[in-house]
């Protein structure tokens, strides 16, 4: 009898379970012939996760997770059907006994297809490829065939970041890694902003807990004065706005706390600097006349700068030039009580887009069609890492845009050069260009271009590639064309640098390395050659073994892990100084006490102390490498080598760490040894000093050997005292 009403039960939530995900979905999903498709799409997925419950402290049935990615992958990225369906199903072929046939049977090629695409690979018997990298690479490249794999997959991820609060600490951090390295660019490309957003901060908040907290804190407290200051400023932009003429409504958008961290470490800026939120102007176009909808633009811009004074060079016209990814506005900055305030001018259609990256009238996403182009020209040959970091350089990268001698827009990277316009433009252009001509100057392939450039590109058939062009580029085209170019030229000095190269980092990464700026610098000087170019022409001509190569490597990293020894001595004497210390495995679960007896090198792409918010993994000796949570390194290692890499917990027994400081002020005599002094009075080592002067400004790096962070945030405090000094932060890279 207990069996019957359990079966009851069971019944019961199963089919409440479906009435409110089928009345939760838009109303294109409601007629009858969907219901029963869904319904009996539900049934198999139910079944195939039956008795099956999520981790994580609630212990749901299994079955709300794909019900959950189905409803987001509808209802917040807009999805249709088939997407719909395969997000029920998109755990089934790697979670139960169901095969992709099976699904395929059932529900046709294209539905299998997408949830094959979604299944992490598992069959991989190289040892030494990366299988989690390996998992990326099938998703990116089979966007351009189907991109409701990527769909499914950012609403798989928002829905597990929504519920992975009770998962252990370990698998919060790989999750959240992952996200900032590969999904959150996916997500900004396709033009998913508000997901975007919001994925970026459920793994901002477990990647930085402290600066997370810390953000989250500063939003907080200016809260209510930041709101009193939004409504002025609205209800004055509302007096200008009706004058006008437009139908128009304000809204408030606000930076993602990732975001507003960024400026505040990368750039330096305190919370109060930056435009943390931004008026939005959203007005009914009079007409669908483009040229009409751009004059409506600008006459609402007219008007507000009219009013408000502008701040120079802040204007980015993204109406005449949208980027990538849909995003279609004017956006400046105006003077208002004291504080510029960012100001974005759109159409109510292209405020839609600026949220979800399509709307009614904007069916087309344009950030798909520019990422499927993107990874269309991606070799499938390639290795995963190296694939991967090639579409994060495309991911993250600034554009420029300019334009042909006819007035054809071309968007290009920031720092592009001609070279790059020409390739741009075409193949053979690109081949045979000898220079340009801009405002009637004839500048060089290798000069810089930059927005609202007009260049008219000169050519000549008996110009050809030399091997230098590859480092006159920026845009992946030109890059990739070079590359091939030099394949077939084995004769050419610059392949074989190349090749050299490329062995060189496959090394590093099957050993989990990083080829640090330390190491190469120990590297060049321990095989006698001039500059780094010619140790990779030795690895390319077999010169330097591979067995010998990584024998050195391990030597050299502890060498620059025991910062007392002399590079120029004996490299063998470093290996005997260290054979008494302690090696470990690093398990991402358990958080890992670095002492003195663990032997590790804090890595000099970010400079680490005692008290940073840190990550360790270890290299093939079990040497432990320890990096600032947010290094790019790190968030790499964090995405790609996740269950390899664990959080760092200092111990009170570590020596003192060089940490490079910038100071800037004003110039007057004895400012550096009062500077100095104060340092020695704090009981501060100095170990360099690399200050100048120009035109009365005076600044530079101070070297100085530091405990730990509170240690650090404490004499920088001090330097208050010194008359004249401006600003003193610390340097995330090594200046040594």
């Amino acid at each position: 009898m207990e069996e019957k009403n359990d079966v009851i039960v069971v019944d019961e939530y199963k089919e409440k379970l479906f009435q409110e995900f089928i009345s939760s979905l838009p109303e294109g999903f409601q007629s009858e012939e969907i219901r029963v498709h869904l319904r009996s799409v539900y049934d198999f997925a139910y079944k195939a996760h039956y008795g099956v419950r999520r981790k994580g402290g609630n212990h749901d049935p299994y079955i709300t997770h794909p019900v959950a990615v189905a409803t987001i992958t509808a209802n917040e990225i807009g999805l249709g059907v088939s997407a719909v369906v395969a997000a029920l199903l998109h755990d089934v072929v790697e979670d139960t006994e169901y095969t992709y046939d099976d699904i395929k049977d059932r529900f046709g090629e294209s539905i299998a297809n997408i949830v094959d695409g979604l299944t992490k690979i598992t069959n991989v018997y190289d040892a030494k490829q990366n299988v989690q990298a390996a998992t990326f690479k099938k998703m990116l490249l089979g966007i351009p065939h189907d991109p409701r794999v990527a769909f499914v997959k950012i609403a798989d991820r928002l829905h597990n970041m929504r519920t992975i609060e009770d998962m252990p600490d370990g698998t919060r951090q790989i999750k959240a890694g992952e996200n900032l390295y590969v999904y959150v660019p996916i997500a900004y490309q396709l033009g998913l902003f508000d997901i975007k957003n919001e994925l970026e901060d459920l793994s901002f908040k477990y990647v930085h807990p402290e600066r997370y907290q810390a953000i989250s804190q500063y939003v907080e407290e200016t809260a209510k004065s930041r709101a009193e200051l939004m409504a002025d400023f609205k209800l004055s932009l509302m007096r200008i706005l009706v004058k006008t003429g437009n139908t128009c409504r304000l809204s408030v958008v606000s930076k993602s706390l990732y975001q507003t961290s960024l400026l505040m470490t990368d750039k330096n800026q305190k919370f109060e600097e930056i435009n943390y939120q931004s008026v939005r102007i959203v007005f009914e176009p009079d007409s669908t006349d483009p040229d009409a909808i751009i004059q409506n633009h600008y006459q609402i811009y007219a008007s507000v700068i009219s009013n408000f004074h502008e701040k120079s060079d802040s204007r980015s016209d993204y109406v005449i030039m949208p980027k990538s990814n849909g995003f279609s506005a004017l956006v400046f900055k105006v003077m208002f009580n004291g504080i510029f305030m960012e100001v974005q001018i759109l159409t109510s259609d292209n405020d839609i887009v600026a949220h979800r990256g399509y709307s009614p009238s904007h069916a087309n996403r344009k950030g798909l069609e520019a990422l499927r182009n993107n990874l269309t020209n991606f070799d499938p040959n390639e290795d995963a890492v190296d694939l991967l970091f090639r579409f994060r350089s495309l991911a993250s990268v600034e554009t420029i845009f300019v334009f042909t001698p006819k007035g054809q827009i071309v968007e290009l990277p920031k720092d592009s050069t001609v070279l790059d316009f020409a390739f741009a433009i075409h193949e053979k252009m690109g081949q045979h260009c000898l220079g340009a001509t801009m405002e009637n100057k004839t500048v060089p392939l290798n000069h810089v271009l930059k927005t609202t450039d007009q260049i008219s590109v000169i050519t000549s058939p008996s110009v050809k590639p030399n091997p230098q062009w590859i480092g006159y580029v920026k845009s992946d085209k030109a890059r990739q064309w070079l590359e091939n170019y030099w394949k077939h030229r084995s004769d050419i000095q610059k392949l074989e640098i190349i090749r050299g190269e490329q062995e060189f980092n496959s090394l590093l990464r099957e050993n989990r390395m990083l080829p640090e700026p330390q190491l190469m610098r120990l590297l060049v000087k321990h095989y006698n050659v001039q500059k780094v170019e010619d140790f990779f022409l030795k690895i390319a001509r077999d010169e330097i073994s591979s067995d010998n190569l990584l024998e050195t490597i391990k030597r050299l990293k502890l060498i620059i892990h025991n910062r007392k020894f002399d590079p120029d001595n004996d490299i063998r004497s470093a290996s005997q100084s260290v054979r008494n210390r302690r090696y470990v495995e690093i398990d991402y679960k358990t958080p890992l006490l670095i002492n003195s007896d663990i032997t590790h090198i804090l890595s000099s792409c970010c400079c680490p102390i005692p008290g940073d918010d840190a990550l360790a993994c270890t290299d093939s000796e079990g040497i432990v490498l320890v990096h600032r949570r947010d290094c790019e390194n790190a968030q790499k290692l964090t995405a790609l080598y996740g269950k390899q890499t664990t959080k760092v917990i200092w111990g009170e027994d570590l020596d003192p760490v060089a940490v490079p400081i910038n100071v800037q002020g004003t110039d007057r005599k004895g400012i550096l040894k009062e500077i100095t002094t104060m340092l020695f009075d704090n009981g501060i080592s100095v170990k360099a000093i690399n200050m100048s002067e120009h035109d009365g400004i005076f600044g530079g790096i101070i070297t100085i050997l530091i405990k730990n962070t509170m240690q650090l945030e404490s004499i920088i405090s001090k330097f208050a005292i010194v008359h004249n000094i401006v600003r003193v932060n610390r340097v995330s890279q090594s200046h040594s």
